[in-house]
């Protein structure tokens, strides 16, 4: 799909399958813990996720025989990780600053060509973006690219601060925090604000997670972007259980930590960045009335309404929305409004993948 370089399959590996409509459960379902953290008490559980192996935009399963390999290397790359240390929190160890990590374009990969996509809308020249939402798959490069750009367009950014989906399973706490550099190719590397980073862990309870971050597409597909619009941005990067159902617990508590980062004042450098997909593993009639859903809250944005975000990042979306959407609240929440820049899906954009689809929401809360 991309000429003649060969694309290895982590690439575009799809996110778990374990997606449900959480229209369809309780609004705050608790489950146990698996991962220890200051709010769990339970011993660390976690297992390896088992996720699709089809690539995105294609709805035929291949042989499994064609995949034997990768799989016998995911695992053996799964289990050198597991026996790294990781870096402890507020500790400048070696750890903490190994070779950075790769990315598609420091690996010399390029964007899929894909359908053209019509803007649906917009950022109004004299919005001031506080927040937002981003695929983090390279099927959608055309729209990560021009969501960056307009972005850049509208503001300066200091420091990114990311929420994404841990996927795979890695993730050993409530919470994966690293301070973590990224080879941006061309471009140069992303470097971890180190001080926030720093914080922000100590005020979660938790240690640095190197490992949940080594092949991580929820941040290594966006750091090439961020370095080419935003060269001197640095990020703050938080990777989580994102899949329903909602831990209120932990979401409340990364929003009580996030907020004060996204002060009146503090807004005017920081970004909230939402990695998200939104609708996963339909046809096109299920993915449009999912999608549906999640329009309720992009269209009249309310701290109660994350909950109608069918995505794979439901914490983000909470935390997004209690920070952002307070009632009442004149310095930095009240009325808010969003711009869908685009909505698309790995159908519209390849032609393939007709019963597998997922979903994109590239938005700008401002």
């Amino acid at each position: 799909m991309v000429g003649k370089k060969k694309i290895p399959l982590l690439l575009f590996f799809q996110d778990p399958p374990e997606y449900a409509n959480p229209l369809s459960r309780a609004p705050l379902t608790l489950r146990p813990a698996r991962r220890r953290s200051c709010f769990a008490t339970l011993p660390i559980g976690g297992k390896l996720q088992r996720s699709s192996p089809r690539r995105i935009g294609s709805a035929k399963t291949k042989d499994f025989s064609a995949y034997k390999k990768f799989l016998l290397l995911f695992a053996a790359a799964v289990a050198i990780t597991l026996t790294a240390t990781s870096c402890k929190r507020g500790e400048n160890s070696k750890d903490s600053k190994e070779v950075p990590i790769a990315t598609w374009l420091s690996q010399g990969i390029t964007e899929p060509p894909v359908k053209e996509i019509q803007i649906e809308e917009n950022l109004p020249k004299d919005a001031f973006p506080l927040a937002g939402t981003v695929s983090h798959h390279l099927l959608a490069g055309i729209c990560i690219d021009q969501w960056f750009k307009t972005l850049a367009d509208a503001r300066k950014v200091e420091t990114f601060f990311i929420i994404s989906p841990s996927h795979y399973g890695l993730s050993t706490q409530e919470w994966s925090l690293c301070e973590c550099e990224w080879n941006a190719g061309k471009y140069g590397l992303v470097k971890t604000d180190k001080k926030t980073e720093m914080q922000l862990a100590k005020t979660l309870c938790v240690e640095y997670d190197r490992n949940a971050y080594r092949i991580e597409h929820g941040f290594s597909t966006l750091m090439p972007y961020i370095a080419k619009y935003f060269p001197k941005a640095k990020v703050c990067t938080v990777a989580l259980n994102g899949e329903p159902p909602l831990k209120q617990s932990q979401a409340q508590a990364l929003t009580q930590a996030l907020s004060p980062y996204f002060t009146e004042e503090n807004s005017k450098k920081n970004f909230l960045l939402i990695s998200t997909d939104f609708s996963h593993h339909g046809d096109l009639n299920d993915t449009q009335k999912k999608d549906s859903y999640s329009r309720k809250f992009f269209q009249s944005p309310a701290k109660e309404k994350w909950f109608f975000c069918v995505c794979d990042n439901r914490q983000g979306m909470y935390v997004l929305s209690n920070i952002f959407c307070k009632d009442q609240d004149k310095k930095i929440g009240g009325q808010k409004k969003f711009s869908v820049l685009y909505h698309t899906n790995s159908f519209e954009l390849s032609g393939e993948g007709g019963d597998d689809i997922t979903s994109y929401f590239f938005t700008f809360m401002y």
